[in-house]
């Protein structure tokens, strides 16, 4: 399928199939229902009713993607409907719609992220240097450039917020197919990039790296330090808590002496344990218990049948349970 002069790398019910999952994950009431009618595939049309009705009665063409309803006589692009799904319903061309087909299945999988700016409010120190550090020991700017693509990997596992994406400097190495996740140090500074295989779904970091407290830049560069931090083992868990307005950091593991330093140096006032549901998640939680000290310190109850926090819905999410730790 070419919609926009761009070659789209899936069929419209693949499509139509990978929208209503996201928009599941993030308790968007729309596409609920989909019903493949030969030329056509018919939708629930969420341009009245709030996207609510009983049948089906927009009609979407698997040739161009054009949808037009035939109760309200709406005619819209494909790219105009995921605009407006995702809350975009002043984007009368459907950029946003656009930008999220190409993350999700462009041909080149791939789109440059460019002007990445990360900037919370605070003086931003990022990427300058200051004259007293050995540049080596840094990642530089050029090769973090290098890295700054989207991936259609981030929707699938429910990122799927551009500021987030950029936040965190999310991208991916299209010459070794993995996604980059880079590491800041409180001052700003990379001190390495973690990755994720494609293909192989396998993390690795540098060799001899130290590993350090994942999203501490990011929560030093808030206008206020919050006063409540969620831990989680994994990067991605820890993105996903940001995605929802819940502020974290993430330890890559049970975590090491000097990450226990760090997170009691931190200004907030409470730790909130969000790690894996499983031995390793909990042998997690009492390690960090017994490392960190003059914090209040509490643990999330993780729905039975999820084995972390990237496999919750927003609703689950936003409505964790917490208990004391004693």
């Amino acid at each position: 399928m070419k919609i926009n002069e761009v070659y789209i790398n899936a069929d419209l019910s693949d499509i139509l199939s990978e929208l209503q999952r996201q928009l599941t994950i993030n308790q968007i009431p729309y596409l609920q229902k989909i019903k493949d009618s030969g030329n056509d595939i018919m939708v629930q049309c969420p341009f009245h009713g709030n996207g609510q009705e009983r049948k089906p009665s927009m009609g979407i063409r698997k040739s161009d993607g054009i949808g037009h309803c035939f109760a309200c006589h709406e005619v819209h692009t494909l790219p105009e409907i995921v605009s407006f799904v995702f809350g975009h319903d002043d984007d009368m061309f459907g950029k946003q719609g656009m930008k999220w087909l190409i993350k999700n299945f462009g041909t080149v999988q791939i789109e440059e992220r460019k002007d990445v700016e990360i900037d919370l409010g605070r003086d931003n120190t990022a990427h300058k240097d200051t004259g007293n550090s050995d540049k080596s020991q840094w990642v530089s700017e050029e090769e973090l450039d290098s890295y700054r693509y989207y991936h259609k990997y981030w929707g699938e596992r429910g990122i799927i917020d551009d500021d987030i994406i950029e936040l965190f400097d999310l991208g991916y190495d299209p010459k070794t197919n993995e996604i980059t996740m880079p590491n800041y140090n409180k001052d700003g500074k990379c001190v390495f990039v973690a990755r994720r295989s494609i293909i192989g779904k396998r993390f690795s970091y540098p060799k001899n790296v130290e590993k350090i407290v994942y999203g501490i830049y990011q929560l030093y560069q808030l206008e206020k330090f919050p006063k409540e931090v969620y831990i989680t083992e994994s990067m991605i868990d820890c993105i996903y808590l940001w995605q929802f307005g819940r502020y974290a950091c993430a330890l890559n593991g049970l975590g090491t002496k000097s990450q226990f330093d760090e997170l009691c140096k931190m200004p907030c006032r409470e730790f909130i344990l969000a790690t894996d549901n499983d031995e390793a998640g909990m042998k997690a939680r009492v390690v960090l218990r017994n490392n960190i000290k003059n914090k209040l310190i509490t643990e999330v109850v993780l729905p039975t049948n999820k084995k972390d926090i990237n496999e919750c819905t927003k609703e689950e999410i936003l409505n964790l349970q917490e208990v004391f730790c004693l």
